[in-house]
């Protein structure tokens, strides 16, 4: 029986050119329910094809693409704790650019780039990570490396998130065991679930008042203090 599959994603455009079959699993699983049942019994099948049909891909402002952003994170943690000025704009700012920087989680860059790039104060970048830190927003690594928490925010599809999260929580359980060697099982677990990646979201202040939003401003003083 003869299969024909028409494919539209450049992936099948450079297989063909190569001279190399178009071949997925799904053609596959498509051509072996044909090859079992034909569409009716006791006729010679001539031809068979397969059509492909693909959902359109995200259109994003700039040449980076996009990321997975926790909805809830947006509108329930950042925007509130903005709002009700718990978060400084150098803490949010610094967490901001450290989301679109990320790939697969992980932004490599250190605090002078980050500093150079919002035009502020290392010092001040310095301070903020520790702050987000302590929010289980990020976490900063070894060489540079800056892990923003894959659950509020991922580049890149569900099993390399899922990966990414398996592999913080595990790195989570092994520091604690080696730092407390004698760490009973349970309350290992119960510290890996306090510990990031896992996150909560953090105390937000009360509503000011207007007199009170009328008078708070951010000077650069107020912003060193903030941070």
């Amino acid at each position: 029986m003869a299969g024909e599959a028409k494919r539209s994603t450049s992936r099948g455009r450079r297989s063909a050119s190569r001279g190399e079959p178009a071949t997925s699993p799904l053609a596959d699983s498509f051509a072996k329910a044909l090859d079992r049942t034909p569409p009716e019994r006791g006729r010679p099948v001539k031809s068979a094809s397969v059509e492909y049909k693909y959902r359109e891909s995200h259109d994003a402002w700039g040449n980076s693409g996009y990321s997975m952003v926790s909805n809830d994170f947006l509108s329930d943690v950042l925007a509130v704790l903005v709002a009700r000025y718990g978060m400084s704009p150098i803490q949010s700012a610094v967490l901001l650019t450290c989301m679109g920087w990320q790939k697969e989680g992980r932004a490599k860059s250190t605090q002078t780039n980050i500093a150079k790039h919002l035009g502020v104060e290392r010092a001040n970048v310095t301070r903020a990570l520790g702050a987000l830190e302590g929010w289980h927003m990020l976490k900063r690594q070894p060489n540079s490396v800056i892990v923003v928490n894959p659950l509020i925010c991922f580049k890149g599809n569900g099993d390399l998130q899922r990966e990414a999260l398996d592999q913080l929580r595990q790195d989570t359980r092994t520091a604690l065991r080696k730092h407390y060697p004698e760490i009973r099982e349970d309350v290992l677990e119960q510290a890996a679930g306090e510990s990031f990646p896992e996150f909560v979201r953090p105390p937000v202040p009360e509503p000011r008042t207007r007199q009170r939003q009328r008078q708070l401003t951010f000077s650069d003083n107020d912003e060193e203090e903030a941070c």
